[in-house]
């Protein structure tokens, strides 16, 4: 099978993107989207995906704000595809071309085969980095030992965006996500997973409005989520390689402040807001640092004063893993923390 899908409408028109059994493509107004739009104001970050098997091509609205329509009518659930099928998404309309008798190739566009749904996506085919992944600008960064023997990197985050740097970590380690979404004054997104409530151990109607722990895996929109998020306070990034279900029951433990013979109060240790965390992280007991990021190798914060910047903390390995994705480390500390 061969699907062609067509944009038919806009400044764009004539643009051609294929795909063939086994691929997915997911189409948008950012850069995070495979096959971007972004002169379209009313079509979302990533707005819709195409997905082909052998036995059809389908068209799912993944959660957009203005909605997707086919043949003018709105999708509201997986849609099977026929040729000649319209898709409406923004301002930008679309046409579906499909022979069920072609042999899968590359894709039109010269990019190589899109990512198989359900595999691991690395190096240009981390959801959203387009191909910013195979090859990251000299991208400079400062590196501070810290009191609590981690290693803080900052960098600037018009150069790089925090969301496009967690994308390029994730190539090497899980990424999990803490985000406050009441904080936020957004509705969490849908996930495949049960939520998981970091204060867990709270009456149930304030455990549902604590903040939450998301794996990447979980949702595709999470950097969009984290673009707009960043600045509020309200999001931590953590790489582990711990399993989701560990490493949501070591946070929900480390969040409840312990009384003085070690058992639980119903106090809480609030690192789920970057002011807090990068705070423990710069300045508290090693001990405290150590048991908080057992499992943990990386977290990655803002500032509330420096909002412009991110905030990479770890182990001094963190120094290599950014410069092999190719960012510049900068300054006297770097020997100091490789030494």
């Amino acid at each position: 099978m061969r699907v062609i899908l067509e944009i038919i409408s806009g400044s764009t028109a004539g643009r051609k993107v294929r795909l063939d059994a086994g691929q997915e493509l997911r189409v948008g107004r950012t850069e995070w989207a495979d096959l971007a739009v972004p002169q379209d104001r009313l079509m979302s970050g990533v707005h819709f995906a195409l997905q082909a098997d052998p036995s059809g091509c389908y068209l799912t609205d993944l959660g957009s704000s203005n909605g997707t329509q086919l043949n003018g009518q709105p999708v509201s659930a997986r849609a099977p595809l026929q040729h000649g099928d319209e898709i409406l998404a923004g301002e930008t309309q679309f046409a579906v071309h499909i022979d069920p008798d072609a042999r899968p190739s590359a894709t039109e566009t010269g990019r190589g085969p899109l990512p198989l749904p359900g595999v691991a996506r690395r190096g240009s085919d981390v959801p959203g980095l387009g191909d910013r992944a195979a090859a990251v600008p000299k991208v400079p960064f400062s590196v501070e030992p810290c009191s609590t023997g981690l290693v803080l990197c900052r960098g600037n985050a018009a150069q790089l965006p925090p969301q496009e740097l967690a994308g390029l970590l994730a190539r090497q380690l899980p990424l999990y996500w803490i985000v406050d979404f009441r904080k936020l004054g957004l509705p969490p997104p849908a996930t495949r997973d049960a939520p998981s409530y970091l204060f867990s151990w709270l009456p149930p109607e304030a455990a549902a409005v604590s903040p939450r722990i998301l794996a990447a895996a979980e949702t595709d929109h999470w950097p969009v989520l984290i673009a707009q998020a960043w600045g509020s306070d309200a999001v931590v990034g953590l790489f582990s390689r711990q399993s989701r279900a560990e490493l949501v029951a070591h946070l929900q433990d480390a969040a409840r402040v312990k009384g003085k013979k070690g058992a639980a109060s119903s106090g809480m240790l609030g690192f789920c807001w970057p002011s807090v965390m990068a705070m423990l992280l710069a300045c508290a007991q090693p001990a405290l640092v150590q048991r908080l990021l057992a499992g943990i190798e990386a977290v990655l914060v803002e500032l509330p004063d420096l909002p412009e910047t991110w905030q990479l903390y770890g182990g001094s390995r963190i120094v290599q893993w950014l410069e092999t994705l190719g960012l510049q480390a900068e300054g006297d500390a770097v020997r100091e923390t490789q030494g």
